[in-house]
């Protein structure tokens, strides 16, 4: 497969198939479509990425064009139907071809049987166009729906939380692409230098200084970061701006030791390390990741501070991970529906019922590890989640349970972003970066 709609095709079926992120799939499937024309690789890109951001839009216009239902259509079927609608509903790619070419797409991957559907559907899709939008003022539930694409359960959260207004700009921040955001190695290198050096290495991107993160770039049209000679040399990390803010919320590190309690892939870890920690012990249930976060130290020249461990941190923690420690960061696995900038396909894998599940092991890792933090030491527990029992709902519930041994630990002076000074809380539609909400706490 070498055509655009052809490689979006087959990241949908990853992403269906697998379980996969779709970003990894789109790398995999461009990296094997050979030498492409950016262009192709451009429109690929938007097609696999739309169909996953609209896919409830997508569905609700397709829906009634179909004899039964989409539900009762083969999952590949679907998948094409989607790609075509998608084309028809929200690019400027004119009709007959949208039409014409995703048809051509399913006689290529072996759907030809399904071509006159296809082709039946479509056209009758580009004749009367999508249903109008629910109305958000006697509808507001309907609307968030169909405009975030998003299952019933999430809207119902979201606009609990935000109120209908916020919550359809939600929406409309997790539909546009996140920008490709790095992190300085300031142990290598300062950020005004590597600045100067990306634009000779990376020559026509535009590249612009995180407004809020103090080792942050922003380098957009400049291809993969990744092959680029200062990647290779450790001078830079991709990470995006919140997830950097994390590691500032833990404050200064110089010397200190540090428990990261689920470390994997290994971002916070060695940020903390190039903030000055004397030791980080990296713990990751799988070794596997375990082993990819001193790949990563290595990489970084980080090797002699961060230490990676597989261990559950959820369990009795080996010696090798025992305090006291100066800081215990737990960046905690969650529902991550903060990244669906980057990870479109979550809001259809994510259901309350597995929320819960992630709640509970949120709230045994933190009782834990907290007593591996030394008196007047700091834990920081940090979610790329936008929901509340992720979120605050667990912090609060936390230290109730601690009974006075764990209060609020704000830095002073309270950066710019943390109106509070203990507490991170990011959002798409109001700092332009990924949803995060991470907590700064003293042991007493």
């Amino acid at each position: 497969m070498s055509d655009a709609r052809a490689i979006a095709y087959a990241v949908l079926r990853r992403v269906e198939e697998q379980d996969a992120f779709a970003n990894l799939a789109l790398d995999a499937e461009l990296s094997s479509a050979g030498v492409l024309d950016p262009r192709d690789a451009a429109l690929a890109t938007e097609l696999a990425y739309g169909v996953l951001r609209r896919r409830v839009a997508l569905d609700r216009a397709l829906s009634p064009l179909v004899k039964g239902g989409l539900a009762g259509l083969e999952d590949r079927v679907r998948d094409l139907l989607r790609l075509g609608a998608y084309q028809l509903l929200y690019t400027r790619i004119p009709p007959h071809a949208a039409v014409g070419e995703t048809v051509n797409t399913a006689r290529r991957v072996g759907l030809a049987r399904a071509a006159g559907l296809i082709n039946a559907v479509l056209r009758r899709l580009g004749r009367e166009g999508a249903p109008a939008l629910p109305d958000p003022a006697s509808d507001p539930l309907g609307a968030l729906e169909v405009q975030g694409s998003l299952p019933r359960w999430l809207a119902e959260r979201l606009l609990s939380r935000l109120g209908i207004e916020e919550a359809l700009a939600f929406a409309a921040a997790i539909d546009q692409p996140a920008p490709p955001t790095l992190r300085v190695n300031r142990k290598r290198t300062t950020r005004e230098t590597l600045e100067a050096r990306l634009a000779t290495e990376a020559a026509g991107a535009r590249i612009s200084r995180t407004p809020l993160a103090e080792d942050g770039l922003l380098v957009e049209g400049g291809g993969s970061l990744a092959r680029l000679p200062a990647f290779a040399e450790g001078l830079f990390s991709q990470q995006d701006e919140a997830a950097q803010l994390v590691g500032e919320l833990c404050g200064p590190a110089a010397g200190a030791r540090v428990l990261d309690a689920c470390a994997a892939p290994g971002g916070k870890s060695c940020h903390l390390a190039e903030r000055g920690a004397g030791e980080v012990i990296s713990v990751d249930v799988h070794e596997r990741k375990a082993r990819r976060i001193g790949d990563e130290a290595r990489r970084l020249g980080l090797d002699g501070i961060v230490r990676p461990l597989g261990a559950d941190a959820s369990k009795p923690l080996p010696a090798a991970a025992k305090g006291p420690f100066d800081l215990v960061l737990v960046d905690a696995p969650c529902s991550a529906l903060g990244t669906l900038r980057r990870h479109p396909e979550l809001r259809y894998r994510r259901t309350p019922e597995g929320v819960a599940r992630m709640v509970e092991t949120q709230a045994l890792i933190l009782d834990n590890v907290a007593a591996e933090v030394r008196p007047g030491g700091i834990l920081v527990y940090a979610v790329c989640s936008i929901l509340p029992e992720e979120g605050p709902d667990q912090v609060r519930a936390f230290l109730e349970r601690q009974g006075g041994a764990f209060v609020e630990a704000p830095l002073e002076p309270a950066p710019g972003w943390s109106e509070s000074g203990w507490i991170l809380d990011a959002w798409p539609q109001r700092q332009g970066i990924d949803g995060f909400y991470a907590a700064r706490l003293r042991r007493t």
